[in-house]
């Protein structure tokens, strides 16, 4: 078995850790507190064995495309580590024209509703028969790219930009879904976007960097969104070890 499929292998398996952990704590068999321990260490893991894996890669030179969807997987996971920390303390949650039509897009609209208590489903139903709902939208978008379910997320990421043209976490959001298309300045510039719209947008930051460092191939100018991003307060600390990480590499060139 060659280092890289062995790599692979160890990444799979992670992977089926963590859904392991998602599973038990849904059926009880994990406190919560525990299962986030379990979550955070596995995190851990597979951003290393990313990282051996983009080494393994260029040592047999398999060519650029290959290494950046490795370090796609890498950074994309450390991002989502901290996706509700970027959404709570940056992204406005304002939903223009959203419609208060009764059911669950009534409640919705008043705030009396979870919406992690709402399926896939029925959000999608929802917003069906009310598409002015931006706020509903944007959350089944993000519900939708968190799971990697990324051309369901695209489709609606792009209707909340026609409805609200400078929503900083789908221009982020959309970007960062090209550059893992190999459309590199598609990316850039959906991702810039997002930053003129929010500035300082710390997810946004993350992947203007990662974008310019391994897409674009513009490592100077990864150096400023890195910078920014590890003066924010209250940056995770897997976040903040990778992009101290990068801002090192981008700074050798």
């Amino acid at each position: 078995m060659s280092r890289l499929q062995r790599l692979e292998e160890q990444i799979e398996q992670v992977d089926a850790d963590l859904a392991a952990v998602d599973s038990d704590e849904a059926a009880g068999d994990l406190d919560a507190a525990t299962a986030e321990e379990l979550r955070a260490t596995y995190r851990s893991e597979r951003m290393r064995l990313d990282r051996e894996l983009d080494t393994a890669a260029a040592d047999q030179d398999i060519g650029p495309n290959r290494r950046r969807v490795a370090w796609g997987v890498g950074v994309s996971l450390a991002a989502l580590v901290a996706v509700g920390w970027f959404m709570s303390t940056v992204i406005d949650d304002r939903a223009p024209g959203e419609l208060a039509t009764g059911g669950i897009a009534g409640e919705v609209a008043s705030g009396g509703v979870d919406l992690a208590s709402v399926s896939n489903e029925e959000m999608e139903a929802v917003i069906a028969e009310n598409p002015d709902i931006v706020g509903m939208r944007a959350a089944l978008a993000r519900r939708y790219f968190s799971e990697g379910e990324f051309s369901a997320a695209l489709g609606h990421y792009l209707i909340v930009l026609e409805q609200d043209p400078g929503n900083a976490e789908a221009l982020a959001n959309v970007g960062w879904m090209s550059y893992l298309s190999d459309e590199a300045e598609l990316a850039e510039a959906y991702v810039t976007r997002a930053l003129d719209a929010a500035p300082g947008y710390p997810e946004a930051l993350w992947y203007l960097a990662n974008i310019r460092l391994f897409g674009v191939a513009d490592p100077q100018g990864a150096v400023e969104p890195l910078e920014q991003l590890l003066a924010v307060d209250g940056l995770p600390d897997e976040v903040q070890a990778e992009a101290q990480s990068l801002l090192e590499m981008a700074q050798s060139g």
